[in-house]
């Protein structure tokens, strides 16, 4: 920007203005970062007179400052939705001069459902009637039947108006939080120059783990090479036969039989008793005197688990399944989705 001198030399006035934004250029550089420092470190909590605050936590426990994060931010866009939702049923509402509790509503007329439609649901869920006839239920159908037409109508209703009235969220996306975990050689699943690699503890008789295992195969066939997956055990101890199932998959390695035995066992995730291991693991493949023989070593294959319990218990593992992306905790059987986001995220970076 020019500036004209003349006016300078002859205005005190915007001699005086000047001066005084200069100082208070001056000041904010001076005290922004105090400021800043300050109010993001209001929570905090004193512990025999010293003060702790979340930059605290993020040191000597990554994982829960990453979870709070990821909460944090879920609580944000639950409160921002239903605020959204709000402020689109006012909009609506007036533009069709109706109240905002009609908005979904308007214009539904509920058809009556068949006869064969509401003896279908009766024969479907009789069971569950405590021994009722189709008679004696018959209006509670028909009145559940209606009750679906108006939440399919009002379901399209509100796809409509979020077409008309696009709502985007700006939110602030949580600090990168990443936790060094070795691989240590466990069994994996992709080559070793990835540019992703996921670290997986988990647990052979979870039901989640199992759950998550659907999730993990579609990971893998979309990405393929992009990704190496590491398996490592996390036997939890109230699951009493986890430890001897990862025990036998251990067995597996050697023989080169591992992602065989993994399977069936996660297959058979409800039924890991002793002697239903031993057959899995040789229908999968594994030669049954020398998996006996590895059996027989349990101190070593025990130590072997338990450093790998460790491990995940030194970077905050306390439940399976836990995922670590290139060293971002993700936490539980999460949908797809959840899982794609990090991964597109780190291959652009």
């Amino acid at each position: 920007m020019e500036i004209n001198s003349k006016n300078w030399f002859e205005n005190p006035l915007s001699r005086v203005v000047l001066g005084l934004n200069v100082i208070l250029l001056i000041l904010v550089a001076v005290s922004a970062p105090a400021f800043i420092r300050e109010y993001f470190n209001q929570d905090a909590v004193k512990i025999d007179g010293k003060k702790y605050d979340l930059s605290d936590v993020k040191k000597s426990n990554p994982i829960a400052f990453s979870k709070f994060q990821s909460e944090y931010k879920n609580l944000v866009k639950n409160a921002l939705s239903e605020f959204a939702q709000d402020k689109l049923f006012e909009i609506v509402a007036k533009e069709k001069n109706i109240k905002p509790a009609e908005v979904l509503t308007q214009g539904f007329v509920a058809k009556e459902p068949s006869e064969e439609e509401v003896l279908q649901i009766y024969n479907q869920y009789k069971s569950q009637l405590g021994g009722k006839s189709f008679a004696e239920t018959k209006d509670r159908i028909v009145g559940l039947l209606k009750s679906q037409q108006e939440q399919e109508f009002g379901k399209n209703a509100y796809r409509e108006i979020v077409s008309k009235y696009p709502v985007e969220f700006l939110i602030r996306e949580p600090e990168v939080v990443r936790v060094q975990i070795a691989s240590k050689n466990n069994p994996s699943l992709g080559p070793d120059n990835a540019k992703i690699t996921i670290i997986e503890f988990s647990d052979f008789e979870c039901p989640y783990c199992k759950r998550s295992q659907d999730v993990n195969r579609r990971l893998r066939d979309k990405y393929k090479d992009k990704i190496k997956w590491v398996f490592r055990d996390f036997p939890l101890p109230f699951h009493p036969d986890a430890m001897y199932a990862h025990m036998a998959a251990n067995c597996a390695i050697s023989e080169g039989k591992y992602w065989d035995v993994f399977n069936v066992l996660f297959e058979n995730s409800g039924n890991l008793a002793q002697a239903n291991v031993d057959y899995l693991v040789t229908k999968a493949g594994l030669d049954k005197s020398k998996y006996q023989a590895c059996m027989k070593n349990s101190s070593e294959l025990k130590a072997e688990i338990d450093s790998d319990i460790q491990d995940g218990q030194k970077v905050g593992v306390s439940g399976t399944p836990a995922f670590f992306i290139n060293g971002i905790f993700v936490s539980g059987a999460l949908p797809f989705e959840s899982f794609e986001e990090i991964i597109e995220k780190e291959l652009n970076n």
